[in-house]
């Protein structure tokens, strides 16, 4: 493919400021916005990013071959610059255009909220494939083509690496893709090419007030999927959530609530929730699912919700729905042969803390006690950490707290923080290592006691200065707990 090709996307767009049409007939191999990936005859899009500037590593894609650089900066220095006036816009538009707009061959469902994406997005693709649709899934945990399977990096990829993925399951033959978009995504505008038949929202809680400073910014990015859906897509969205309907307010899609509300187009209602998973009672049908917690019945609920949106039939949805197995990192349980239960989940979010620990009430039996086991994140919004800390405090008999991934911050600082918000914090156990602070519950805990370790999830590897230590909660819980056996649940 040569540039004017690409560069008329840009010019169609109202995009381009000025470009050399000599360059018109250079052949481009590829593209990235990632210097390091940057090979002969890529594009490389300088990007303005939130903490570092694109522009520092032009001449790092320039050595390594770029036969072409794509800036808002005006730079005389530069060969074969190309001067855009929105460098992340012009990155979808030439990513779509390079890889010949897969998404347009794709049934796209984007799912967004704060909590609950990866498991909505998760248990929708097992509906879809279950149901004969061939499916890709691009979110947190995992992106699957239809032949290959990638771990993540972020829960949505930039455009120069979501578009080859949109690409290979076309070529995979598959007909639908489930997405997770992230506030991030949509502020920065990686599916800004992509057109949504289905829009999903889960909820909207405080988070990443580190990158969009206020809530109202935070909801307008969220928002911003909703605002670009056509006539023909619906949005899918929680009634319960309060920013429910503002989300969908001004979408030009048709709309289809559900929620516990009555007034919900589809309503469901807890019949029971065990550690054996919840048995509801979804649109007139009551039926046992493998996956257990309130949260969970929220995001049954979207998945049913956005799969009868296309056509497929209730039985049907309900069927595959029940066979859905729990999401790796999310409300992951294992129980020991002395009763007691410990859950791996990735509640990284006061919401979300919350919303584990009151589910592990709901199934608790007297005397039994809560153990929690978290940290928080460095270099992330601060503003969350004693909230976190204040939750755990009221909501678990036993607190332990120590590394999530510190990155660049110190480990005590944040713990410091996390501190700052109970009422006895001298009560709070501080372990900062991770696997000692899992073994130290092993050895405390008692039969029957309940041990949540929460933040992590499904990740493999811990984060701290500039080193990535392996390291996965499962595997810290089958070492320390050796003694009981555990084992999966569901």
């Amino acid at each position: 493919m040569t540039w004017d090709h690409l560069q008329s996307r840009l010019v169609n767009a109202g995009l381009l400021i000025h470009a050399d049409r000599s360059m018109d007939h250079t052949t481009i191999t590829g593209i990235s916005q990632d210097s390091r990936k940057i090979q002969p005859g890529y594009v490389f899009v300088s990007i303005h990013g939130h903490a570092e500037h694109g522009s520092s590593y032009i001449h790092h894609a320039l050595d390594a071959g770029a036969a072409i650089i794509v800036s808002e900066d005006e730079r005389n220095d530069i060969p074969n610059l190309v001067q855009v006036t929105h460098a992340r816009k012009a990155c979808a538009i030439i990513a779509a255009a390079f890889y010949h707009d897969p998404g347009n061959s794709l049934h796209l469902t984007g799912v967004t909220g704060t909590n609950g994406k990866t498991t909505t997005a998760t248990v929708l693709h097992h509906v879809f494939e279950s149901t004969g649709t061939p499916t890709g899934l691009i979110g947190t945990v995992t992106c699957r083509t239809g032949h290959a399977t990638y771990t993540s990096h972020l829960t949505t990829p930039d455009a120069t690496e979501l578009q080859p993925m949109l690409a290979e399951m076309v070529q995979s033959d598959c007909k639908a893709c489930v997405i997770e978009v992230s506030s991030h995504a949509l502020d920065q505008y990686r599916t800004g090419t992509l057109h949504f038949s289905t829009g999903i929202f889960t909820n909207l809680k405080q988070d990443h007030l580190d990158y969009h400073q206020t809530f109202e910014h935070y909801l307008s990015s969220k928002k911003r999927l909703f605002d670009g859906l056509p006539r023909h897509a619906t949005a899918v969205y929680n009634q319960d959530d309060p920013a429910g309907d503002q989300i969908v307010k001004d979408t030009r899609a048709k709309k289809c609530s559900f929620g516990q509300n009555t007034k919900a187009d589809i309503q469901f209602r807890i019949v029971e929730d065990s550690p054996r998973g919840l048995m509801l009672n979804l649109d007139g049908q009551t039926c046992q699912f493998r996956l257990a917690g309130t949260f969970n019945a929220y995001n049954l609920a979207a998945a049913y919700s956005a799969a009868r949106v296309t056509g497929l039939g209730a039985s049907d949805v309900i069927n595959a729905l029940s066979t859905a197995p729990p999401v790796s990192g999310r409300y992951e349980q294992y129980q020991c042969n002395d009763q007691t239960r410990i859950i791996i989940d990735y509640a990284h979010t006061p919401d979300a803390l919350e919303q584990v620990l009151k589910s592990l009430h709901t199934s608790r039996r007297h005397p039994s006690q809560i153990w929690c086991l978290f940290g928080c994140g460095g270099n992330r919004d601060r503003l969350k950490r004693p909230l976190m800390g204040a939750i755990a405090e009221n909501l678990a008999d036993h607190v332990v707290i120590t590394k999530d991934n510190p990155r660049r911050e110190s480990a005590h600082s944040i713990t410091q923080e996390i501190l700052g918000g109970m009422q006895s914090p001298q009560h709070a156990h501080q372990i900062p290592c991770r696997s000692e602070a899992v073994r130290f519950v092993a050895q405390s805990c008692h039969p029957g006691d309940i041990v949540l370790l929460a933040g992590k999830g499904h990740e493999p590897a811990q984060l701290e200065h500039e080193s990535s230590i392996t390291m996965s909660d499962q595997q810290l819980v089958l070492d320390a707990f050796s003694a009981v056996s555990p084992a999966q649940l569901n």
